[in-house]
């Protein structure tokens, strides 16, 4: 079919959608200066908080391996004459008397030794944003080493996105049967359906014509949206600190090229 016969056309469709799964890495650490103390020490400790994030949500935490590794630390050995004659040396210069001492307790020999051994696990939390607010205070225990969160993630992304794909050409549709009616046309088949925007991708490449991923930047603005909530139980009876984290909506948005057939009207 030649080219005046063909419309090509983009629909685009999108919405908010408020992520429903709040996500975190989290890196315990224990030290001994026995090895495999060090790796019993961790495992219990990762042991320890797996139950106790488990009881928040069932089946919510992945847990890495344990690494072990031995710490290092470097220190001068210092002979007595050597240091003296050359803290007499430093004493007639004009250097303050704390750059003196300073230098004299760097001259000598370097060396090395070992600290310990310090072995490390690294946890991955996904639970839902309506239990999340049990989370943050588990990670403040003396084994976590670390923690990065929450990031928040939509689960069903992909099926959002299908229906957006949908609508998008829907869009495109009721867009092409206007233009075709004004050029005194009619539409036939939808002879091209892409997810790329030609046009676009032209002037941006073909990556900046893909939607962007579900989460970006709803993570950063959901941080500035949690704020601290009230204990669960009377003050002092050791009830869990709760934290209220609502997540920003984030914009989901599909655009879809369809290349329809144009005929003439009966």
């Amino acid at each position: 079919m030649d080219v005046e016969n063909r419309l090509r056309i983009s629909g685009h469709a999108e919405t908010k959608v408020i992520p429903d799964r709040a996500c975190w890495t989290v890196t315990v650490r224990a030290e001994d200066g026995d090895r495999d103390a060090a790796f019993r020490r961790c495992a219990a400790a990762r042991e320890a908080l797996v139950e106790r994030l488990e009881a928040i949500e069932k089946g919510g935490v992945s847990a890495g391996r344990i690494a072990v590794a031995e710490e290092i630390e470097h220190y001068f050995v210092v002979n007595r004459e050597l240091r003296t004659e050359v803290a007499d040396q430093l004493k007639k210069t004009r250097l303050p008397e704390g750059v003196i001492a300073q230098i004299g307790e760097s001259i000598g020999e370097q060396r090395r030794r070992r600290r310990c051994f310090s072995a490390t696990a690294t946890l991955g939390i996904d639970v839902a944003v309506a239990v999340s607010g049990a989370v943050p205070h588990l990670l403040v225990a003396e084994d976590v080493a670390s923690s990065s969160g929450p990031r928040f993630r939509i689960s069903g992304g992909e099926q959002i996105a299908d229906e957006l794909r949908a609508r998008a050409v829907e869009n495109a549709r009721s867009r092409a049967a206007g233009l075709a009616a004004a050029a005194g046309r009619k539409l036939g088949r939808a002879l091209v359906i892409s997810d790329r925007d030609e046009a676009l991708a032209d002037l941006a490449g073909a990556a900046a014509a893909h939607a962007p991923a579900p989460v970006a930047g709803g993570a950063v603005r959901a941080m500035r949206a949690m704020s601290l909530a009230a204990p669960a139980g009377p003050a002092g009876d050791g009830s869990p600190i709760v934290m209220e984290i609502a997540p920003e909506p984030v914009e989901l948005g599909e655009t879809m090229t369809v290349v329809f057939e144009l005929v003439d009207r009966d």
